[in-house]
């Protein structure tokens, strides 16, 4: 079975050679007036040769691809830099939390100590009371 030489476009689809509209082909064709005032553009391209034309291209690319690759290192770097600035962004704040944590469970130990002493004292007194009392009744 002999495959279709454009097997991506599906079925019902236009072809390149079928979806030729009038109005685009107008409007993207040179006219007359067109190539009359570009002379020298259309005696370059004749002369033009094209394998320096591409091998232009190709260093083109090249350069930009070298450009893109320098730009994607720096970008990897910035990004090393910001996860290092995040990472002891996170250690400081984690290191605070931790302080203040544990300034509040010192809050919290000397107030049931301090509370724990006044019941004591609270306790002492009442059995002074009693005991007062108690020498009173006598």
């Amino acid at each position: 079975m002999e495959e279709a030489p454009n097997s991506i476009l599906e079925e019902g689809s236009q072809t390149p050679d079928q979806d030729t509209d009038p109005e685009i082909v107008d409007k993207f064709s040179p006219t007359a007036d067109d190539i009359s005032q570009c002379p020298d553009v259309v005696q370059n391209l004749e002369s033009c040769n094209w394998e320096q034309l591409q091998e232009k291209f190709v260093e083109a690319m090249e350069a930009h691809a070298r450009t893109e690759q320098g730009l994607q290192e720096q970008t990897a770097q910035l990004l090393g830099v910001f996860m290092a600035w995040s990472q002891v962004t996170v250690a400081r704040d984690e290191d605070r939390a931790f302080k203040r944590f544990k300034t509040r469970m010192q809050h919290v130990q000397n107030s049931e100590k301090k509370l724990e002493d006044k019941r004591k004292h609270y306790a002492n007194v009442v059995k002074a009371f009693e005991s007062a009392l108690a020498l009173l009744n006598d």
